[in-house]
């Protein structure tokens, strides 16, 4: 006979890494349920020029290190937020539509903290950082965060720091589409799903994102970075629906920088092997089209094929085109 499990002594297994979860779904309904139970929530890594600064042989230790200063930086620019925000004449911008003092002191603040925290792990005569103020939205506030050396000299191309206001979305449709969770798994689908580096389509490239300390990093957009050459329609190739409130986030220097609000539409799959197929049928448009249907269709008569009836669903939805 079987013995009965103790209540009192089961513990719940939770993930112990993102990445593979977030690359194979999107716009789940369970992250507050398993991320902050998580004992480390991190997804993506930091910039390579920071990366190379560290031997080799304390690379790991020392890319944590950094990862932690990133995220007390996070903690302190949010702290400082919600305390001034609540001041009578808090604004965001000053009567030029300037960034105001409030926000100012809260990049200020922020600075301070993360030069705090550099010294600390690099001494005195490594680098410095400074933060600015850029933007804000109703989840998160972005600054520009510039890391330089003695001689003033850039260290990296500046990156967005995306501090969000709360940890974690309490709205049930909302936390499947916005806030830290939902935007950090966007991100992380997005660079699996696409097959290739997003640095010439229209999104910005993401970094890390940190889900306990509710920050994300991404290359900050000005004319220093690629250009968007080639748009990644990832409504047609992967079923994702437009958010909602697109026209309040429009694209800067024909870049993306949002990752909040996508969802998937009911013929989304996640699969790899219809995701090629998919790309095939779609990049064919105009010109082999009909012969990628045809070998396609072989593919669906053969009993041994994996995934057919997926694969024949897929066929219809192009059957316009044919």
């Amino acid at each position: 006979m079987l013995e009965k499990i103790s209540s009192i002594n089961y513990e719940r297994c939770y993930p112990k890494r993102l990445k593979k979860l977030f690359e194979t779904h999107i716009n789940m309904r369970t992250y507050n349920d398993f991320i902050p139970k998580m004992e480390r929530a991190v997804v993506g890594n930091i910039p390579i020029e920071i990366i190379k600064i560290f031997p080799k042989s304390d690379r790991g230790e020392r890319i944590k290190q950094f990862q932690e200063v990133l995220s007390q930086t996070a903690i302190s620019l949010r702290s400082t937020y919600h305390k001034i925000k609540n001041a009578d004449d808090f604004s965001f911008v000053d009567c030029n539509y300037r960034p105001s003092k409030h926000v100012k002191k809260i990049a200020k603040k922020g600075e301070n903290v993360l030069n705090r925290e550099l010294a600390k792990m690099f001494g005195t005569d490594v680098m410095r950082a400074k933060l600015e103020y850029v933007g804000n939205g109703s989840f998160k506030n972005v600054f520009k965060l510039s890391l330089l050396d003695n001689d003033g000299n850039k260290i990296m191309h500046d990156k967005a720091l995306q501090v969000y206001h709360q940890l974690n979305e309490g709205h049930s449709y909302y936390s499947m589409i916005h806030n830290t969770y939902a935007e950090a798994n966007f991100w992380t689908f997005l660079k699996r799903v696409a097959g290739h580096k997003l640095d010439n389509t229209q999104f910005t490239k993401h970094y890390i994102s940190d889900l306990h300390s509710g920050y994300c990093l991404t290359e900050f957009i000005d004319d220093k970075i690629p250009k968007t050459t080639k748009q990644l329609d990832i409504c047609g190739l992967f079923e994702f629906r437009i958010p909602h409130d697109k026209a309040y986030n429009p694209k800067i220097m024909g870049k993306e920088y949002d990752g909040g609000g996508y969802e998937i539409d009911e013929e989304f799959t996640s699969n790899k092997i219809l995701i090629r197929y998919s790309k095939q049928l779609y990049y064919s448009m105009g010109k082999q089209f009909k012969d990628v249907v045809m070998k396609l269709e072989n593919l669906v008569q053969n009993p041994k094929t994996p995934y057919r009836n997926e694969i024949q669903k897929l066929l219809d939805t192009y059957d316009w085109e044919i």
